[in-house]
C-alpha cells in the first residue's frame, strides 16, 4: 500500500493539457446527454448535477477557471436554432446540433433573471475571493489593459443608468450590457487563476479540440440542410467566424513560431475539417476577420521575428499563387468553396442581394449617426429602442433583436456609452494589442505565439463587431476577456522569469583559492534513466488525441472533394423533414421609429438569452 501510494506521488501532477482534453470530451458528452433528456424535463436536473460537480472540480483544483470558461463559450450556443434567430437573414431554418439547446446563457425561469453563464462567473468569484491570498491565484496585474476593463466596464454601468433615465427597459439594458461584464469578469478570472505557463498551452488545447468539434458539428449541420429550401444562412452560430479564424492562426502560428509537438500536429490535422467548415457556415464576415487577422499576423511576425521572414516570405509568394487560381475560376460561384471569392466579389461588384444587404447597413449607419448625436457625449444608455427615424428596411420579423442591437458595433458603443465609452472600449482593445505584441519578442517560443495569437484575436474582435453584432455575442466576450487575461498572466511570468534570470546572472565574488585544486578523473556517463509512469501515460493520451483527430482527416478530405465536385451546385430540391419553413415577409419601408408594438417579438428573443 505505501509503494502503492509513493508510486502515486512520484507520477507528479496531471498534464494541463491532458485535463483540457478530458474536459473537452465531458463538455461533448454532457451536451449530448442534456439534449436527450431535455425533452423529458430532466435537463434541468443534469444540470445542477453537472454545475455542482463542477464547483467542486473547481474548487479543488481553481486553475481550471479559465478553461471551463474557455470551452464552455466555444462549445455552447448563446442562441437555440430556430426562425427567427438572432442574425438570420432568411427564413431558413438551421437544423439543432444538441449544443444549442444547453441553457448556458438562457435564463432558468420562474422569474430569477439569471443564466448559468451568471452562475458559473459568480461561483469563480466567489472562489477567487476566498482563495486570493492563497498560492493558487495572482494579484490582479495593474497594467494599461486592467485599467481599459474597469474604465468600459464603469462605461456600461453608466449607460444602463443613463437608458433609465431615458426610460428604457431594465431587463433589456442588463441582456445588452452582459457581453462587457463577462468580458471583466473573464479577465479576471485568467489573470488571477493562471499561475503557470503550462495553464496557457492547456488553454491552446481547449481552442484546438472546442474549434475543431464546431467544425464536425458545422459539417454534419450542412449536410442536413443542403437540400433545404430556402437554405439558412449558417449553420454553426454567427461567433464560429472569429472562433474559426482564432484556429487557423494558431494552426499557422504553431510553424512559424517552431513550436513542434503533440499541439501542432493535433492542430495541423484539424485544420482541412475546420477550414472546410468555415466554407460551408457561408458567412462573409468570416473572411473578412480572417484576411484583417492574417495581415495582422503578417505585420507582427515581420517586425517583430526576423529569423521568420524568409519563411513569411515564402509563404505569402505560396499564398498569392493560390488566390491567382482560386479567385478567377470562383469568381462567378456561389457554392460553399466560393465563400472568400464571394466576400471579395461583394466589395467589388456586389450582386442584387448583396447591394440589398449593403443598402439596408447604409441606412442602418444613417439612423445610427442620428442617434449619436442626440445622445451626446454619454450617449443614450442601453434598454431603449433605436431611433429609426430615417427610412429603413424593416427586418425586425427575421431578427427581432435588430431594433435594439444594430450590425455595425462601433457605432453602436457610440450610441449606447457615448464619446466617453467607446474611449475606453478602444482604449481596451488597442492596449491588449499592444500587449500582445510586446510578449511576440518573448524568449519563451510558447509565450511569443501567444502573443501573436492574442494580438490577432482582437483584431478579428474588432472586424466581427463592426460587421456583424461581434460586440453583443456573449460566447465571443468570454473567449476574449479570457485571452486578454491569459495575456496579463503571460506577461507576468514573464517578467517574473526575466527576474529569476537577472538574479541567476549576479556574479558572486570568489574567495582566493588557497592550492591549485588537483584535477578529479570524470565520472562515467550514468545510464539513462527509465522513463516513469507519468511519461508513459502522457505519451499515451497525446498518441490518443492524435488518433482521434487522425480519424477526422480523411472525413475533411473527402468532404472538401465532394463540395469540389458536387456541393457547389445550387439544385435545392425539397426542404429538410421536419424543418418548419415559413414564407419570408415582404420587406417594407418605415418612415417611424419602431414603438413598443412590436415587444412581442423582442421579448422572446430577450426572455431566451437573459430570463
Amino acid at each position: 500500500m505505501t509503494a502503492a501510494a509513493a508510486a502515486i506521488r512520484r507520477r507528479g501532477p496531471v498534464p494541463p493539457w491532458t485535463i483540457a482534453a478530458l474536459l473537452s470530451a465531458i463538455s461533448i458528452l454532457l451536451g449530448l446527454v442534456s439534449a436527450m433528456l431535455g425533452g423529458g424535463g430532466q435537463a434541468g436536473v443534469v444540470f445542477a448535477l453537472i454545475a455542482i460537480a463542477l464547483v467542486v472540480v473547481l474548487w479543488k483544483q481553481p486553475w481550471l477557471s479559465p478553461i471551463v470558461v474557455l470551452l464552455a463559450a466555444l462549445t455552447v450556443e448563446q442562441f437555440p436554432f430556430t426562425i427567427g434567430s438572432p442574425g438570420a437573414t432568411s427564413p431558413g431554418v438551421t437544423p439543432s446540433d444538441y449544443t444549442d439547446r444547453l441553457p448556458l446563457f438562457h435564463g432558468l425561469g420562474g422569474g430569477l433573471h439569471v443564466s448559468p453563464a451568471d452562475l458559473l462567473l459568480v461561483a469563480l468569484l466567489t472562489i477567487w475571493l476566498f482563495k486570493r491570498w492563497t498560492a493558487d491565484t495572482a494579484t490582479i496585474p495593474r497594467s494599461a489593459v486592467t485599467l481599459g476593463v474597469g474604465a468600459t466596464l464603469v462605461a456600461a454601468v453608466v449607460g444602463v443608468a443613463v437608458g433609465q433615465a431615458h426610460g428604457g427597459q431594465l431587463r433589456t439594458a442588463f441582456t445588452e450590457v452582459r457581453p462587457y461584464v463577462y468580458l471583466a469578469i473573464a479577465y479576471l478570472v485568467a489573470s488571477v487563476f493562471t499561475t503557470r505557463l503550462p495553464i496557457i498551452h492547456a488553454a491552446l488545447w481547449a481552442l484546438v479540440l472546442g474549434s475543431g468539434f464546431k467544425a464536425a458539428q458545422a459539417l454534419h449541420s450542412f449536410v442536413t440542410v443542403r437540400s433545404q429550401i430556402p437554405r439558412p444562412d449558417f449553420v454553426v452560430g454567427h461567433e464560429e467566424a472569429l472562433f474559426f479564424a482564432l484556429f487557423i492562426l494558431l494552426t499557422l502560428s504553431l510553424w512559424i513560431f517552431q513550436m513542434p509537438g503533440r499541439l501542432r500536429t493535433t492542430a495541423t490535422i484539424l485544420f482541412p475539417l475546420v477550414l472546410v467548415a468555415d466554407l460551408v457556415n457561408s458567412r462573409r464576415a468570416a473572411w473578412l476577420i480572417l484576411g484583417g487577422s492574417l495581415i495582422a499576423l503578417t505585420i507582427v511576425t515581420m517586425v517583430a521575428v526576423p529569423a521568420r521572414r524568409r519563411f513569411m516570405a515564402k509563404l505569402l509568394v505560396v499564398l498569392a499563387v493560390c488566390s491567382a487560381a482560386y479567385f478567377p475560376a470562383y469568381w462567378n460561384h456561389t457554392g460553399a468553396l466560393a465563400g472568400p471569392a464571394r466576400a471579395l466579389k461583394s466589395a467589388v461588384a456586389p450582386n442584387t442581394r448583396d447591394e440589398l444587404s449593403d443598402l439596408y447597413r447604409v441606412q442602418e449607419n444613417r439612423n445610427l449617426k442620428l442617434n449619436i448625436k442626440e445622445g451626446g457625449v454619454l450617449g443614450r444608455g442601453f434598454g431603449l429602442p433605436i431611433d429609426y427615424r430615417l427610412p429603413i428596411t424593416d427586418i425586425s420579423s427575421i431578427d427581432p433583436l435588430i431594433l435594439y442591437v444594430p450590425h455595425n458595433g462601433v457605432f453602436y458603443i457610440f450610441m449606447r456609452m457615448g464619446l466617453l465609452g467607446a474611449i475606453a472600449f478602444w482604449s481596451l482593445l488597442g492596449a491588449g494589442i499592444i500587449s500582445g505584441c510586446r510578449l511576440v519578442r518573448s524568449r519563451n517560443r510558447e509565450v511569443a505565439l501567444f502573443g501573436a495569437l492574442l494580438s490577432c484575436a482582437l483584431v478579428g474582435y474588432a472586424l466581427e463587431g463592426y460587421n456583424d453584432q461581434g460586440f453583443f455575442m456573449y460566447r465571443i466576450a468570454f473567449v476574449i476577456g479570457t485571452l486578454l487575461g491569459l495575456g496579463e498572466a503571460a506577461r507576468r511570468l514573464e517578467a517574473q522569469g526575466a527576474v529569476a534570470e537577472a538574479a541567476a546572472a549576479i556574479p558572486v565574488p570568489a574567495r582566493t583559492p588557497v592550492a591549485a585544486p588537483t584535477p578529479v578523473r570524470p565520472p562515467a556517463r550514468a545510464p539513462r534513466p527509465v522513463a516513469v509512469a507519468a511519461s508513459d501515460t502522457e505519451n499515451r493520451l497525446d498518441r490518443l488525441a492524435q488518433r482521434a483527430s487522425l480519424v477526422l482527416l480523411p472525413i475533411a478530405i473527402a468532404f472538401f472533394l465532394w463540395l469540389l465536385l458536387a456541393g457547389s451546385s445550387q439544385h435545392a430540391s425539397a426542404p429538410v423533414r421536419g424543418a418548419p419553413v415559413k414564407e419570408a415577409k415582404v420587406a417594407s419601408t418605415r418612415e417611424h421609429p419602431p414603438t413598443p408594438s412590436a415587444k412581442g417579438t423582442v421579448e422572446t428573443v430577450f426572455t431566451t438569452d437573459a430570463q
